[in-house]
This record gives C-alpha cells, sequence and structure tokens, in this order.
C-alpha cells in the first residue's frame, strides 16, 4: 500500500523498534501492514508470521510460522520441546523446556520479531513468546486491529491520513472524492477505482467487521446507519431497549456524552445497508418512516421501505426535495429526487428521465459529481427518452467533470452532434464548447463559439444561455483586449434575471473581475463577497470553490493577506472533499501563502495546482499556478527557482493570445525575476510589449508594476535618474491605489536605489515604510526581507506566519501528521519548516522549544493576522 503521508509515523515506529517492542493498531486498511513491512530492517534476521482468523484456534500455530526455519543447537530437553510444538515430534511440549528452547533461539539469532494480524495469535504462542521476549530482549513489532491486553512496549495508533493527502493519494488511482474514506488508505484506492459505488472488496470488509459483532448490536447498527444524525434515544424509540450498551461495547461506533452516535468510519455506516439483506433493510425503513417527526425523512424511509414502483411515493419524495432545496440542502434534494426517479414507473421513462435530470443539477450544484454523472448515465441507458434529455444529460456529465477538459472526451462532440438543428439544444451545447476552448488555451476561438451560443440562445429565446455567453465573451474580449467588452456585458445586464445576477456565470461576477482589472479592489471585493454569501446560503459549494479563488486575488491586492489565508484553507479542504477543482483551489492557496504565508507551502501547493491543471487540460490555471510558484520563490529571495515557471506561464500566455496584462498579471513579476537573474534584454522585451498594452487598456496597476520593474532595469544599468522617475512613479500609483503590497515592493525598490546613490538616511526611510506595509498587510516573510536590508534581522523568538502556526501546534503537543493535518500541508513541509525553526531558535527538540517560546513574551501564540488554521 502507498505510504503517502507516513513519513512522521514510519520515523516514529522506526525509532520505537530500535529500543524494543512496538505494537501498531488501527482499524482494517490504515496502513498497519505497510508500515510494518516499511520499518522491518532489510538486514539480519527477521522472523514473520501473518496468522488469519482461523489460526486462533490452532495451538503454536505462529510459533511454527516464526521458527520453522531456524535451526539452532538446542539442549536434548529443549530440542524435544521445540520439536513437539512444531509438530515434529509427537506429544505435548513440556512448558518450561519450550519457553527455554524459544529463548535460546532469540537469544542466539538476536533476530526482529514482525506479526502481522495480531489479533489472530493463537495463545499457546503468545504465552511462550511474552516468556522469551521480556528475557531475551527481542525487537518486536505486531500490528493488529486493537491493542493487546498487557503488552509490554510501546503501543502506536496508527492514525487517519490528512483530508489533503488522502485526496492526493485517490488522485493517484482514479477519482477523488474523501467523503466516505475517514482517511484510511485502503478504502481511499479502492473508491477511487469505484466512483459512484462501493467496491465488492469494501463490502466484503464491511461485511466481516459486521460479522464479529452480536446479533442484536448488528440489528441496533443498522438503524443508526440509516438515520442522518442517529441517538440513542431515537434508537430506542425504534425499538432498540438496550441500544445504550450495545452500542457501548461497539468499537465501529462512538456514543458521545449528549447522546449522539457517530460511526468510527463514514464507508461502514454507508455500507451497512448494502450488505445487511434487503428485507431487513426495507423492514427498518418502514419503522423510521412511522417515527419520523420531519416529513422529509419520512419521505425517505417510506420510499426505502417499499418494493417496485409507485408513483404516489414519488410525488411525495419530489415535495419533499423541493423543501431540503429551498433551504439550500442541494446534496439532500438530489437524494430525495433520485429516490423519487426510482419510483416512477417504468410506463413513464420521460418523467422518471426528467426526474433524474433534475436530481443531478442538484448533485452537480452540491458538489457531488459522482452521483451527478451516475443520474446522467441513468438517463443515457434508458429507453424511450427524449432528444433534449439525452443532449442535457451529456451536459450534466460535462458540468460534472468541471474544469476537467481532458476527463470530458468527446462527450461534449456527441452532444454537438445529437443537438444539430434544434437552436435550444445547439446553444447551451455551443456554450460548454467555448468554454471547453477556453479551458484548452485558445482564447480567439472561444470568443467565437461564444458569439455563437448568444446568437443560438437569441433564436431560442434561451435568457439564461444567452446570458452565460455574453458574460463568458465579455471575459474572452478582456483577455484579448477587446475593447467591446464592457457593451457585451452591458447587454448581458439588460436581460438578466435577478436569479442569475448573482451566480458564478453572471454579470456580478464579470464586473467583478473588471474591478479587479481596472483597479477598484473594494467594488470586486464587495461584487465576491455577495457572490460567495449568495453561493453558501443556496448550498452551492462548487460555486464556493470556483469563485474563492477571484476572491483571494483581490484580497491580496489589498492587503488582507490574514483573510486570504483563513479562506483559502476552507476552500483547499472543500476542493478536497469535494474531488473537483482542485487546480483552483490550489492556486487560492498557493497566492496566499505566497505572500501572507509560507513561500515553502506556497511552492507545494503551486506545483500540485499545476499538475492537476495540466493533467486536466486547463491552461487558464496552469499559467496561474505556475504564476504563482514563481512569488512563492519571489517570496523565498530566490528569483533563479521563479525563472523556469514564470517563463513558462508567461509563454503560455502569449500562446492563448491574451492581450491584457491585468487577467494574469504575469509579466511584471517575469520582468523583475528577469533582471534579477541578469537576462535583461529579455527583460526589456517584456515591459515594452506589456506597458503598451496595459496603458492603451487603461491598467495603472499592472502600468505601476511595469514601472517598478523598468526602474530596475535602469537601476541595473545604472540610469539612477531614469530609475528615479519610474520607481516613484510606481510608488505613487500604488499608494493611490490602495495596493500595499505593490507599493511595498516599489518601496523596496526605490530603496535599494537610494542606497546605491548613497542616501543612506533616504533609503532607510523607505526601507522603513516598505517593512511597515508588509506588517500591516499581513505579509511576514516580506517584512522580514525587508528587515534584512535594514540590518535589523528579526528576533529569533519573534516566528512570524506560518512557522508561528507550526510551532503553536507543536508546543501543544500536536504530532507532525496532526500539524499537516490541520494545515493542510504535507508531513514533509513541516518537517522542513520545523528544521529552520530548530535553527532559527537555536534548540534541538519539541521540549526545547516549547521551553524557549513558552517563555518569550514576544511569541505570538494569538496571531491576529493569521489566526487559526485547524
Amino acid at each position: 500500500m502507498d505510504l503517502l503521508g507516513r513519513d512522521d509515523l514510519l520515523a516514529t515506529v522506526r525509532a520505537g523498534l530500535s529500543r524494543g517492542r512496538v505494537l501498531l493498531h488501527g482499524p482494517v486498511g490504515i496502513g498497519k501492514s505497510a508500515v510494518l513491512e516499511a520499518v522491518v530492517p532489510a538486514d539480519g534476521t527477521v522472523l514473520r508470521s501473518c496468522p488469519a482468523e482461523a489460526d486462533r484456534r490452532i495451538p503454536y500455530l505462529v510459533l511454527a510460522d516464526l521458527l520453522g526455519d531456524v535451526r539452532v543447537d538446542l539442549p536434548g530437553p529443549q530440542q524435544e520441546a521445540l520439536d513437539r510444538a512444531l509438530r515434529r515430534g509427537h506429544g505435548e511440549p513440556d512448558p518450561l523446556a519450550l519457553r527455554q528452547a524459544v529463548l535460546t533461539v532469540f537469544r542466539e539469532v538476536d533476530p526482529v520479531v514482525a506479526v502481522d494480524n495480531g489479533q489472530w495469535v493463537d495463545d499457546a504462542t503468545a504465552e511462550v513468546l511474552a516468556y522469551a521476549v521480556a528475557r531475551a530482549g527481542a525487537r518486536v513489532i505486531v500490528a493488529a486491529r486493537e491493542p493487546v491486553a498487557g503488552w509490554c512496549g510501546e503501543v502506536i495508533e496508527v492514525p487517519p491520513l490528512s483530508a489533503a493527502v488522502t485526496a492526493e493519494l485517490m488522485a493517484r488511482h482514479g477519482q477523488v472524492d474523501v467523503r466516505l474514506t475517514g482517511g484510511n488508505p485502503l478504502y481511499a484506492i479502492e473508491l477511487s477505482r469505484s466512483p459512484g459505488g462501493i467496491p465488492a472488496r469494501l463490502r466484503q470488509v464491511v461485511a466481516e467487521l459486521l460479522d464479529a459483532q452480536p446479533a442484536a448490536t448488528r440489528t441496533t447498527l443498522l438503524v443508526a446507519s440509516l438515520v442522518e444524525k442517529p441517538t440513542l434515544r431515537m434508537i430506542v424509540h425504534c425499538g432498540r431497549e438496550r441500544a445504550a450498551a450495545e452500542l457501548g461495547d461497539c468499537p465501529l461506533v462512538r456514543v458521545e456524552p449528549d447522546g449522539g452516535v457517530h460511526f468510527r468510519q463514514p464507508l461502514v455506516a454507508a455500507a451497512i445497508p448494502v450488505v445487511v439483506p434487503a428485507d431487513e433493510v426495507r423492514r427498518v425503513h418502514a419503522r423510521l418512516a412511522e417515527l419520523a417527526a420531519d416529513p422529509v425523512e419520512r419521505a425517505r424511509h417510506r420510499a426505502c421501505s417499499v418494493t417496485g414502483f409507485d408513483e404516489s411515493t414519488a410525488v411525495l419524495l419530489l415535495r419533499a426535495a423541493g423543501a431540503v432545496r429551498r433551504q439550500g440542502a442541494l446534496g439532500r434534494a438530489a437524494e430525495l429526487g433520485r429516490l423519487a426517479a426510482e419510483c416512477t414507473p417504468p410506463s413513464t421513462p420521460l418523467r422518471a428521465a426528467g426526474r433524474r435530470l433534475r436530481a443531478a443539477n442538484d448533485a452537480l450544484g452540491a458538489g457531488w459529481h459522482d452521483l451527478a454523472t451516475s443520474l446522467a448515465q441513468a438517463v443515457l441507458c434508458s429507453p424511450g427518452v427524449s432528444r433534449t434529455q439525452r443532449v442535457r444529460a451529456q451536459l450534466v456529465m460535462v458540468d460534472a467533470v468541471r474544469y476537467a477538459r481532458t476527463a470530458a472526451g468527446g462527450i461534449v462532440g456527441e452532444a454537438l452532434t445529437h443537438a444539430k438543428g434544434d437552436a435550444a439544444l445547439e446553444a447551451p451545447v455551443e456554450y460548454r464548447f467555448a468554454v471547453h476552448s477556453a479551458l484548452g488555451g485558445d482564447l480567439r476561438e472561444a470568443a467565437r463559439h461564444f458569439a455563437d451560443a448568444v446568437l443560438l440562445a437569441r433564436t431560442a429565446k434561451d435568457v439564461h444561455t444567452e446570458v452565460m455567453s455574453l458574460c463568458s465573451l465579455a471575459l474572452s474580449q478582456i483577455a484579448l483586449g477587446d475593447a467591446t467588452a464592457t457593451a457585451t456585458l452591458d447587454l448581458a445586464r439588460r436581460i438578466v434575471p435577478d436569479r442569475m445576477a448573482v451566480t458564478h456565470d453572471g454579470t456580478l461576477w464579470v464586473a467583478a473581475r473588471l474591478d479587479l482589472f481596472a483597479d477598484r479592489l473594494q467594488a470586486a471585493s464587495d461584487h465576491l463577497t455577495a457572490l460567495l454569501d449568495h453561493a453558501g446560503d443556496r448550498g452551492l459549494l462548487s460555486e464556493v470553490v470556483g469563485m474563492t479563488w477571484a476572491a483571494i486575488e483581490v484580497w491580496v491586492a489589498m492587503g488582507r493577506c490574514g483573510s486570504a489565508l483563513r479562506r483559502a484553507t476552507e476552500c483547499l479542504r472543500l476542493a478536497e472533499t469535494m474531488g473537483s477543482d482542485l487546480a483552483l483551489a490550489c492556486y487560492g492557496a498557493a497566492l496566499a501563502e505566497a505572500y501572507g504565508g509560507d513561500p515553502v507551502v506556497a511552492d507545494a501547493l503551486a506545483r500540485r495546482g499545476a499538475g492537476r491543471a495540466e493533467s486536466d487540460g486547463d491552461y487558464s490555471f496552469l499559467v496561474r499556478n505556475l504564476h504563482a510558484q514563481g512569488l512563492a520563490a519571489l517570496g523565498a529571495g530566490n528569483p533563479e527557482a521563479a525563472l523556469g515557471p514564470l517563463r513558462r506561464a508567461g509563454k503560455l500566455e502569449l500562446d492563448m493570445g491574451a492581450v491584457d496584462p491585468a487577467v494574469f498579471a504575469v509579466r511584471p513579476d517575469l520582468a523583475e525575476t528577469l533582471i534579477a537573474v541578469g537576462e535583461l534584454t529579455e527583460a526589456a522585451g517584456v515591459i515594452g510589449g506589456a506597458s503598451a498594452c496595459a496603458v492603451r487598456l487603461g491598467r495603472r496597476g499592472v502600468a505601476a508594476s511595469l514601472d517598478r520593474a523598468d526602474g530596475l532595469l535602469r537601476l541595473a544599468l545604472k540610469d539612477y535618474r531614469g530609475a528615479e522617475r519610474s520607481l516613484g512613479s510606481a510608488v505613487e500609483v500604488h499608494r493611490e491605489l490602495r495596493q500595499p503590497l505593490q507599493l511595498g515592493r516599489s518601496l523596496v525598490a526605490l530603496g535599494v536605489l537610494e542606497r546605491r546613490r548613497k542616501r543612506r538616511g533616504a533609503s532607510r526611510r523607505l526601507l522603513e515604510q516598505a517593512r511597515q506595509v508588509f506588517t500591516e498587510s499581513g505579509a511576514p516573510r516580506w517584512a522580514d526581507r525587508v528587515a534584512v536590508l535594514l540590518g535589523d534581522t528579526p528576533d529569533g523568538a519573534a516566528l512570524a506566519g506560518f512557522e508561528a502556526r507550526i510551532a503553536r501546534h507543536v508546543i501543544e503537543g500536536a504530532s507532525n501528521p496532526e500539524v499537516a493535518g490541520r494545515l493542510n500541508i504535507s508531513v514533509k513541509t513541516v518537517e522542513g519548516a520545523l528544521t529552520r525553526i530548530y535553527r532559527k531558535l537555536e534548540v534541538h527538540n519539541r521540549t526545547q522549544l516549547a521551553a524557549r517560546l513558552r517563555g518569550d513574551r514576544e511569541f505570538p501564540l494569538s496571531d491576529p493576522g493569521i489566526g487559526h488554521s485547524s
């Protein structure tokens, strides 16, 4: 099994094994066996056993596994006892002689004893091993599902993987949807290979877990699994009077002090109704339908308690779906709609298909893309559906893959073929085709197809598609430097329905993007806040992810790095849970970290986002993630590392046909990087071309950043007067536009210029202003770089930003995997940060770190600029 995210655990287990005895424990599939195999040394003698459940009843079977091939000269009585235990002789072994024999063997060969499935070691072997190991001091590692009673040694629980690591693991094997995994690697891998259902292997795992429970407990677990929020009171009300005792002793659930019942593994709750006989499941649903006070739950249980088709039940479910949809619970609405379609009589295939499509659209809004896809596939496989429904189902499948253009395959082309000749069908398909052209990096072709979609939608009187197409056409025109973009947006504003104005494909979204490019940051922030609030209230989780990255761009530009970091972390976790839009979420998180956090984390996030965007065929977010990677390197003071990703981003931007330098904002940073590494001629070309476009399009903020690059170029050429003119202009414009981070960078450049001109006092004043700007904006790493220029390197104890968050969690007792899970980063990133912290504070371990920081009044135990990310 893949050991992704287990570095810290492996180090802990290896250290424990070097000291003697280690017991690993955790549920099935958590990775105990993989960890055991990874830490067992390759050299020396290793005695292994992996018993099965049936082996538990056979005396000395595990001992035979361990010592069957070991040859040691033993005294006669000991050899006879060992031969009898291993069935090489007749009769029962003498207990004392056998113990002495095994002790002698261990002392002779000095083995590592490795036992997997320790819960099934036979009692006879366990007694002998306990005697010999204790006296020989042998190294022993055992993996078991539960802690072993009486174990003398270290006990280490194998923890669940973090959501970030689970998502990365699933991405390596198939589709990503972490909701049922519970951080279990086996579950993650199997579920990634079987999207939309529970694979047979995992059903068998859950069946075995149930079989290990008493019959009465199994029934009680079934009741708990069928209720959305089970409690002891409700389960008792359903006829399970001994629920408290049965569930209190059950390892599959956790009973809270308030009576709430929680399954330790989400997969177990989801799989129990699948592995239990259908008749028994229906009986419990029928009982729950009688008891449910909530009409929505009553409708769901009623539907699950009947067999066959029943239109009245279907209608009841549709009413319940409408009720929860109005509450913003789109996931529940999708599930209820699916049940309604399943209850619909087969004599009305058009009605069933319509209900599936409505449920699929609810699932899309909730971010349940696998459910949406399975519902659309059911429509496509149904006989008797209309052409319109077939095309709509294909559109659902396209929308379900979101920005993963390559995953859509030829579905868009097939939909275009089926829609030909019907403007009402062609318009939405043409719109999706245009979107995929834009994602694929051809903005000119995308603009043509958006224009075609507008005309088709107008012919069909499809206002929704016409508005979407006009808005997307306006965004394409902006990127292409087409001055008619504003007029296109005005056309959309005239016809947009109120409900569309505040969606990801509506007019307010385009206005927010235009405001950002035109440096109207407060207006852009207000628009995006309204959009995000509306999407959150309606439960449109995909839209929340789809818009948060843009809000982060605005908040970073406004110098609100703390807010950007918090929202970026939430957005990334949401994207990982949904299993989609990871390139967008990684970009937003990388951008926030590049300014407000740690450049190492920013680099890792940007690389991950770029990899996902490239595999998805999404050039827009490939450019953005490459830009974020370059920014991370610049923030770390490493322009050489920034050059590669920024050069590639700049080339891709030009290949896409993007003219407006504000859309991706790559070129000012590329130019500065080229100057820093001595590529002055190339830098001059970048500045000249981009500056002309920025001035023509009225992009004052980007033009000012290009002025800063021009000033640095002139400084490198020793044209101090020209450098002063360009840098002074950049400072003035950034201050006027209230762009603090860009202002801080321009002040630093001007301060360096003054130092070169031997104006020490002026240089120091400018650099101190820059440091204050960065500090107030929540960009501590950039402030620290200015402090180095000033010669005022911050005191080691005053850890800032990302390092402070790492240190805070560590001194609170969190392990490296726990810190990684709370901050949504890898264990290796945590280890690297701790190494830097130890070096900076001149400490060598966690104990010294805690003592140092708890005695340091400057340590930010509560960082108001960033806050907790856990």
